[in-house]
């Protein structure tokens, strides 16, 4: 098995890009995109928001599965509700 460790990078600043870009009205600081191949070969993708410095105590939202079809607009669904969770949480 070959590992294409460039691809890997170039797709974390693809998601990353992507994630800023779709969640601009969302109250976060920092995005944590982390690819990598899992033990059976898969590749894996991480997605962390974080309110200000990255840190557990500050990460507000995660989301993490297989790279397959339709990862990207699931992530950006539950991302998105977790998001809104923490501005309702917010605002009580």
């Amino acid at each position: 098995m070959i590992f294409d460790y460039p691809n890997l990078i170039r797709l974390e600043q693809e998601i990353k890009t992507l994630i800023e870009y779709r969640l601009l009205e969302y109250p976060y600081e920092e995005v944590i995109v982390e690819a990598y191949y899992a033990m059976n070969g898969s590749i894996v993708c991480r997605i962390e928001l974080f309110s200000s410095e990255p840190t557990i105590l500050n990460r507000i939202a995660k989301y993490e599965a297989e790279l397959k079809e339709g990862f990207y607009y699931e992530a950006e669904q539950i991302l998105i509700g977790q998001l809104e969770l923490v501005t309702i949480k917010n605002a009580s």
